[in-house]
């Protein structure tokens, strides 16, 4: 009885033997015998870093561009503005705003580049006030000064619209300095021209922080929901590289549900090498206030009521040069496959393989 005991346990321990070694040797075979496939490769232009771009760094960061064996090179262009949008040379994709990049190109350009993707869906500028100033109210903006941006940007059509709504009239209620350089606007500020300030973060935080002002206002809030930063290539580059395009779809798409999902503690850990001059307390800070403050959704969709959204308020502003319907300038068909399957597992969720799924998928890590 004994004997027949251990030869069972012998013919037992020898088919997991052979299974085990033979398992070992199928997928051996398999990884050797094939080549690895080689990335796909694509190349992002940015016309400055920007915290609204939130999502992509972290894609880049957590390697979810990678899972979907795609190289992404990333870099900020040093070209005038008005040269950013020619990606010859530059790039194959382009980050930036649908004021720069379509609505207020000269007329006739129609939709050179088309927006695929959305990264953020609000103005990220806030307004600041005086130090000592009283609770913000609109009505207290009658027969004030605004240092602001220059006409055609985002930042001061969004700026215009929030008056406009307010039932404040443009240089007669209101006086908005609009052809001071970006860098000179705080020295001034501080050596009292005008009594507010527009300004994006991290200045705005930096400027409360060293109580020069304080933020009155968060103008995203000021107006209904825009698609603030999206991404952008020519129609061309769409169709002939449309594999390579819903992949960074993809990876943007898992880089939204990663952001919405974790701490802002957590974000400034992942993106800090982006933001070098931003100490850890001042970039948990500002990732937290524009948390709070829905400046991001959880899908690259860009919505056609935002869209229209920004084009009545870049046209409010008598800066609309180039009207393109949303048909034309927008692209939701990479934006649409990954909002359906793209999922964000996070760690302490994800469940370890039994032994017959290793087995199935060949993975003995």
């Amino acid at each position: 009885m004994r004997i027949r005991w251990r030869l069972w346990l012998f013919i037992l321990l020898l088919l997991f033997a052979i299974v085990g070694l033979g398992t070992f040797g199928v997928k051996n075979f398999l990884f050797y015998s094939q080549e690895t496939e080689k990335p796909d490769r694509i190349k992002v232009v940015e016309g400055q870093l920007t915290f609204l771009a939130l999502p992509h760094y972290i894609a880049l960061t957590q390697g979810f561009y990678r899972e979907q064996n795609l190289e992404v090179e990333t870099a900020v262009t040093n070209t005038p503005p008005e040269e950013q949008l020619n990606l010859k040379g530059q790039g194959d994709v382009f980050l930036g705003n649908l004021c720069q990049t379509v609505f207020t190109r000269p007329l006739g350009t129609g939709a050179d580049l088309v927006a695929f993707g959305a990264l953020a869906q609000k103005e990220g500028a806030f307004l600041l006030s005086r130090k000592d100033d009283q609770k913000f109210s609109w009505e207290n903006v009658k027969k004030k000064i605004i240092l602001g941006d220059a006409p055609d940007t985002q930042s001061n059509i969004i700026l215009e619209e929030a008056l406009r709504q307010n039932n404040l009239a443009l240089q007669h209620h209101v006086i908005i300095v609009q052809n001071l350089p970006s860098n000179l606007k705080e020295g001034a500020f501080q050596a009292g021209v005008a009594h507010y300030l527009q300004m994006p973060q991290p200045f705005a935080y930096q400027i409360q922080e060293n109580q020069l002002g304080k933020i009155a206002i968060f103008l995203g809030d000021a107006v209904a929901p825009i698609p603030s930063l999206v991404i952008l290539a020519p129609e061309s580059y769409l169709k002939q590289h449309s594999k390579e395009c819903q992949k960074l779809v993809n990876g943007l798409c898992k880089g939204l549900l990663w952001l919405d999902y974790h701490k802002p503690e957590e974000a400034t850990r992942v993106v800090a090498s982006y933001f070098p001059e931003l100490d850890k307390k001042t970039l948990t800070a500002i990732i937290k206030q524009y948390k709070e403050l829905g400046m991001w959704g959880k899908n690259p969709l860009i919505a056609e009521e935002h869209y229209e959204h920004l084009k009545a308020y870049v046209s409010r502003a008598g800066e609309l040069t180039n009207p393109v319907k949303f048909s034309d300038g927008v692209n939701n068909k990479l934006a649409k496959k990954a909002a359906k399957t793209v999922k964000y597992i996070p760690p302490e969720q994800q469940k370890e393989k039994t032994w017959w799924e290793k087995v199935k998928s060949l993975d003995f890590k």
